[in-house]
């Protein structure tokens, strides 16, 4: 009876739709971690590391039903679960070669020889990135109605994207092929 009346009118493919569009977002989290962090120790979702795998799959469940709801819902938490994704595999390669304990290890280590204000500062560039980037889209967008400011923000995120691994990815390879030479 619930569900009849928020969904009136919502054909049955729709809501299976939602739930697929959602149901692959959660898959790209959850298999993004496992791949970094199989032990959870790199978790930085304190929950998620207390309750383990077990208790994160049965998590998902209600935020399935909730995304199968609504489009927008699963199309938000689908793109939510995205960046997720991209930040768990952010420099997987290394904690991969590292291993995951001693890649925590050196991370402690290094975080104890650190000011607290450098790790804040380092670790702000997600606000620059993302939230302003957001901000301001919806800024041009619902209150001065332009377009053009929107699809040139839309334009910088999809360049630095593109430039950024680009670049990421040569500096890498130009670092591994350096070390093979002098071998």
């Amino acid at each position: 009876m619930f569900f009849q009346l928020i969904l009136q009118g919502v054909q049955w493919y729709q809501i299976l739709i939602n739930a697929f569009i959602t149901i692959v977002g959660r898959l790209l989290d959850v298999l993004s971690t496992r791949y970094v962090t199989r032990e959870l120790k790199l978790e930085t979702n304190k929950i998620a590391r207390r309750i383990g795998w077990k208790g994160m799959i049965l998590m998902q469940i209600p935020i399935v039903v909730l995304g199968s709801l609504d489009f927008y819902l699963s199309f938000f938490i689908f793109w939510w679960s995205l960046f997720l994704c991209a930040n768990n595999i952010e420099g997987s390669w290394y904690i991969r070669e590292a291993g995951e304990v001693e890649y925590q290890k050196e991370i402690k280590a290094r975080l104890e020889k650190s000011k607290t204000w450098k790790v804040a500062f380092s670790e702000f560039s997600s606000v620059l990135k993302f939230t302003l980037a957001g901000i301001f889209i919806i800024i041009f967008l619902f209150v001065f109605n332009d377009l053009i400011a929107v699809f040139l923000i839309a334009l910088a995120l999809i360049i630095h994207g593109l430039l950024g691994t680009f670049s990421s990815i040569r500096y890498l390879l130009d670092l591994k092929r350096e070390k093979s030479k002098k071998q």
